[in-house]
């Protein structure tokens, strides 16, 4: 049983460190901004377009601007602006088909959500590949290799899309979004990244609060 623990304080203690081959100590080595940005249930990532441009799959409904948002859950309660009880127990309870929100933000991200925790964190140019290689992969693709819009999204220049893999707990958006942003290396253990607030506080350990 000791053993055992002591095992499992290893793997945790190596997942939250920094990955340095994509994450070097030296800020300098980490132009790339990146943004965190917490809804109250859910946290989505966003970074600047020209990064992550030529990852994108095609789509005439992609959105495209100085910044993209994305997010990932319920392929359901996501894209409902007003989601009943029974639409989020089913959510939480049985695995349901999931969607990735892209959302094209043109002004500061502090002033379009200026009611959302931000935190800016700043990651290598090799670590934002990673991270766009990640949301590429999980756009559900037809036998054509074609992504399809899932719903409308709920900000102006957004759109949901399918995504891959199942909904359920604890396979949460948090989740979702903190293992897109352990690409690019950064120091975050998704273990830990059940809910908003896990996300936000691992987060604001090397990264700083701009809101």
């Amino acid at each position: 049983m000791r053993i055992t623990l002591i095992f499992l304080v290893v793997i945790i203690a190596g997942c939250m460190g920094p990955v340095k081959d994509l994450y070097p100590e030296d800020i300098e080595e980490r132009p790339v901004e990146m943004f965190l940005i917490s809804h109250g249930w859910h946290v989505s990532i966003a970074v600047e377009t020209d990064y992550i441009r030529e990852f994108m799959p095609e789509h005439p409904e992609m959105p495209d601007a100085l910044y993209l948002k994305f997010g990932w859950g319920d392929g359901r309660y996501y894209p409902d602006p007003d989601p009943g009880f029974r639409t989020l127990l089913t959510a939480a309870l049985l695995p349901t088909r999931s969607v990735i929100q892209v959302v094209g933000v043109d002004i500061p991200l502090h002033r379009y959500f200026s009611a959302s925790t931000i935190v800016k964190v700043n990651v290598s140019e090799e670590g934002v590949e990673k991270f766009a290689e990640f949301v590429a992969d999980r756009f559900r693709k037809d036998e054509n290799g074609e992504i399809k819009k899932a719903a409308e999204g709920i900000y102006a220049n957004s759109a949901f899309f399918d995504a891959t893999g199942r909904y359920y707990l604890p396979k949460t958006s948090n989740v979702w979004t903190a293992r897109a942003l352990r690409q690019t290396g950064f120091p975050i253990t998704t273990l830990y990244t059940l809910t908003s607030g896990n996300v936000i506080r691992q987060a604001r350990k090397e990264g700083e609060v701009i809101q």
